[in-house]
């Protein structure tokens, strides 16, 4: 009977869930298939992100294909205010990343510009991030960790755009010496932002840097 009473809508299809999506929809999110830890690709891996340039990344975690329907979720939490999506969408990965949460000590959810975060309201990230911390009973780690610099969007761009852009974009001003971090993001597509971050975390003294997302932008056809 109590279950009864706390059941949420799901927002996939509005009919009624236990937490997050309802199963039904939680199942017609497209998994990557066969992914390579480090760099969370599907394999066979045609061109792999680590090749060819330092790599500061342990391994990848992003168990989600960035396709339809979870490609309208995370553009909506972005681009169209719903910040419940960030809780949403870190319930459907608590699952796949309790075992690696043995590994970590804390999350860090990638920065956002300061200009940005003034006009969306919020930090995608952050939201995710708040929920997993909560499941996996891990602290965020968010003073002096900060994203500098001009602020261009990464969207559209191509990987060599996305590594210039990103290269030296972030700051941190703490000491993690020893940490084993987690940093936690929406969609890892050339991996240069969250390696951006790991290049400067470890800076500050991290031992450790893995990646958390929804999902893995799959590699385009050559």
């Amino acid at each position: 009977m109590l279950e009864q009473l706390f059941l949420e809508v799901c927002p996939g299809c509005a009919e009624a869930s236990r937490a997050g999506l309802c199963a039904v929809c939680a199942a017609a999110l497209l998994r990557v298939a066969d992914a390579c830890e480090r760099c969370g690709l599907g394999r066979p891996v045609a061109s792999c992100p680590r090749r060819g340039r330092a790599w500061h990344v342990e391994r990848v975690l992003a168990p989600f294909a960035y396709s339809a329907p979870l490609d309208g979720y995370v553009h909506a939490l972005k681009y169209r205010g719903a910040r419940r999506l960030g809780r949403t969408l870190a319930l459907a990965l608590v699952d796949d990343l309790r075992d690696a949460a043995r590994d970590v000590d804390a999350l860090v959810p990638v920065p956002l510009h300061a200009r940005r975060l003034r006009e969306r309201g919020f930090n995608q990230a952050t939201e995710i991030a708040r929920t997993l911390g909560r499941a996996l009973e891990r602290p965020l780690l968010l003073g002096g960790i900060r994203r500098g610099g001009a602020q261009v969007a990464q969207a559209g761009r191509g990987a060599a755009e996305r590594l210039e852009n990103v290269a030296s974009a972030f700051e941190v001003e703490r000491d993690l010496a020893g940490a084993r971090l987690a940093i936690v993001d929406d969609v890892v597509t050339t991996g240069a932002t969250v390696n951006a971050l790991a290049a400067a975390l470890r800076g500050a003294g991290a031992a450790r840097c893995d990646v958390w997302a929804v999902a893995r932008t799959p590699e385009r056809p050559r």
